[in-house]
């Protein structure tokens, strides 16, 4: 009798859960009740290619401004830049900063904060796992947020000892993170105004600049340099032979006359251990309309490489905008 009573209450449980909709994509709690799931129809939309190759902006303060906060040093190694300090010097910092993110949040632009990403940066090595050499902060920085524009932002703030009110002097400067060229530059004075305000001025003017840039870039393709070299020890050099017929350095031109936009490349170096390539032009979107980075390109390359010339390659692309491909033999 008890085993019958349990079989009906468990069947009646069943029922009740059927009539609610146990099998569908809903669910009763509150939090989460007004929410949907629409995957099934989000995975059928294409992809906008515009949306998906809009320039990711990264918001930097320059090495000026690094040097007063006592957050740059000049080294026999080079420059050392300490961001983190900065940010905790810079009492004014965040509100400049959220000033301008607030207007590149507005045209819709993508943003890497640089807060967060040194926030990321915090438990790496400050070596390069490749070639064990110390790189810069900056460099650090890129290699992880890989932003398309680097907004270096210098400003100096003086006091009038008569009306004791302050002066803000700023420059933007809008730079390709690939190729560190300048995009458009900006800068202004304010006595007593509100900076967001002048942002906010300023902007109309920097999209159309922007937009400029970002045609080009959709157009042209993303601009990189490429360097093919072979390792001291290997068995080949790029004058002999190779299984097709070739040689190898001739076989490597063909492969950049037929794998850049239009051809787009400046032969720099043509020895028997290295090619070197710049102002090179790929496409910047995949055929699915996402983002084709430039070492998604020097890994197809290498791919290419070992498939068709039996060669061995390791790809020791590091940058944004460097392809370094090394052939260490057969």
């Amino acid at each position: 009798m008890r085993k019958k009573t349990i079989f009906v209450l468990l069947s009646i449980c069943s029922l009740a859960i059927t009539s609610c909709g146990g099998g569908s994509k809903t669910s009763s709690n509150s939090i989460t009740a007004g929410a949907s799931d629409n995957s099934a129809a989000y995975m059928e939309e294409n992809v906008n290619a515009i949306d998906q190759a809009l320039p990711q902006i990264m918001i930097l303060p320059s090495d000026r401004v690094l040097k007063e906060f006592n957050s740059l040093k000049e080294t026999a190694n080079g420059i050392e830049r300490n961001y983190q300090s900065y940010l905790i010097n810079s009492s004014s910092n965040k509100a400049y900063t959220s000033a301008i993110q607030n207007e590149f949040n507005q045209m819709g632009y993508p943003l890497n904060d640089l807060e967060q990403t040194l926030k990321q940066l915090s438990n790496r090595s400050a070596t390069d796992e490749a070639d064990q050499l110390a790189k810069d902060a900056k460099t650090l920085l890129l290699n992880t947020a890989k932003p398309d524009i680097i907004v270096e932002f210098d400003y100096k703030t003086t006091l009038n000892h008569k009306t004791f009110k302050k002066s803000l002097d700023y420059t933007l400067t809008f730079m390709d993170a690939y190729t560190n060229k300048v995009i458009s530059t900006k800068t202004s004075s304010i006595n007593g105004d509100d900076f967001a305000q002048s942002i906010k001025r300023e902007m109309p003017s920097i999209s159309n600049e922007l937009q400029r840039y970002f045609s080009d870039v959709l157009t042209k393709g993303r601009e990189i340099s490429v360097r093919i070299t072979v390792e001291n020890s290997s068995n080949i050099n790029l004058q002999d032979e190779n299984i097709e017929g070739d040689i190898y350095a001739n076989w490597i031109d063909d492969y950049m006359d037929t794998h850049t936009v239009k051809g787009s490349y400046r032969l720099n170096t043509n020895t028997k251990y290295e090619l070197s390539y710049t102002n090179v032009r790929i496409a910047t979107l995949n055929d699915d309309g996402t983002q084709h980075s430039a070492y998604q390109w020097g890994r197809d390359f290498a791919r290419t490489m070992r498939k068709k010339l039996g060669v061995k390659v390791n790809n020791m692309s590091q940058g944004l905008a460097d392809v370094h491909l090394v052939i260490t033999g057969m």
